[in-house]
Formats: structure tokens, C-alpha cells, sequence
């Protein structure tokens, strides 16, 4: 798979309808490429986290 091909490993959601689904993955220097609101730290490298919340979660980025 691309690397910017939007994926999560670690995806939580709550049991309402619709759910609300985030993704706690954290990535080196960036975010995924369908992330709106990432937060990265200031070290080097950079630890990054998407804190957007969808309604369902994207596939695995491994395997």
C-alpha cells in the first residue's frame, strides 16, 4: 500500500449511532493523508497523532 494512503492500526469507537470512531496511532513527523487536525510534538523526530473523529475507521496499515 502507498504511504499516504490513509490507514490506522489502533482505531477505538463508541457504541452510539452514528459512532464516533478516532484513531490513537502515533506516527513519525506526520499524520495520515486524510488528517485534519494533527498534533505533533516538538522533538526530533516529531511524534504526530490525528485527533479527528469520523464514523468509522480506516483499514489496518499493517498487513
Amino acid at each position: 500500500s502507498s504511504k499516504w494512503e490513509a490507514c490506522c492500526d489502533r482505531c477505538a469507537c463508541t457504541k452510539s449511532i452514528p459512532p464516533q470512531c478516532h484513531c490513537a496511532d502515533i506516527r513519525l513527523n506526520s499524520c495520515h493523508s486524510a488528517c485534519e487536525s494533527c498534533a505533533c510534538t516538538h522533538s526530533i523526530p516529531a511524534q504526530c497523532r490525528c485527533f479527528d473523529i469520523t464514523d468509522f475507521c480506516y483499514k489496518p496499515c499493517s498487513g
